[in-house]
């Protein structure tokens, strides 16, 4: 996986957050290795753009804006040009050069609108958004009506004297892993977000 896309502490927030919403989360998947690789292509896909709204709201909070600054509305310009510096065209998109005089209209908020526009700005589910993301990755029945079984497991001529290997999914209860399971720790999840390969690029 590309290694840019996170800071240390962004990806741990990523890792605690999908711990506490899906740690005792059964994956819907009889390969964790599949698993894996949804899961952090699911990161590929959209942390990103969760990257890039925390950090728009930090540089919100930390603007330190008065009632003026969002009071202010926008400034148009109206320009009036009978002497341009450059031959005009009606096939052209670009501004004339040249300005005999200039009109310009300021717009102000009312109080009302103004706070409006500020609470609009404050987003408080851009990290729901995201971790909703790995929803699909998960089962969503506490029993599946089907076996889910992988890791190692030893067979018999007697099926009721199989036996599964330490940290395999339970044989009785047809359950896999939880996330918490395949993940104990953090520096877990980094290394193979790190080191699993998807055959992508940024």
């Amino acid at each position: 996986m590309p290694d840019k896309i996170y800071t240390n502490d962004l990806l741990e927030t990523a890792y605690l957050g999908l711990m506490a919403k899906y740690g005792n989360s059964s994956i819907a998947s009889t390969d964790p290795h599949q698993f894996k690789l949804k899961l952090f292509l699911t990161i590929f896909e959209y942390g990103p753009a969760w990257q890039g709204r925390l950090k728009i709201q930090e540089r919100l909070f930390n603007m330190d804006l008065t009632q003026e600054d969002f009071l202010k509305g926008t400034t148009a310009f109206y320009n009036h040009a009978e002497n341009p510096d450059t031959a005009p065209t009606t096939a052209s998109y670009q501004e004339l050069g040249g300005i005999n005089s200039q009109n310009t209209t300021q717009y102000k908020r009312g109080k009302l609108e103004g706070y409006a526009m500020l609470y609009d700005l404050i987003e408080n589910d851009v990290s729901e958004e995201f971790f909703a993301k790995f929803q699909k990755l998960f089962i969503k029945v506490v029993m599946p009506q089907a076996p889910l079984w992988y890791g190692e497991i030893g067979r018999t001529e007697d099926p009721e004297e199989d036996f599964m290997e330490p940290n395999s999914s339970v044989y009785g209860n047809y359950r896999t892993n939880t996330f918490a399971q395949i993940y104990e720790t953090f520096d877990d999840f980094k290394n193979d977000y790190e080191h699993i390969g998807i055959p992508m690029t940024i």
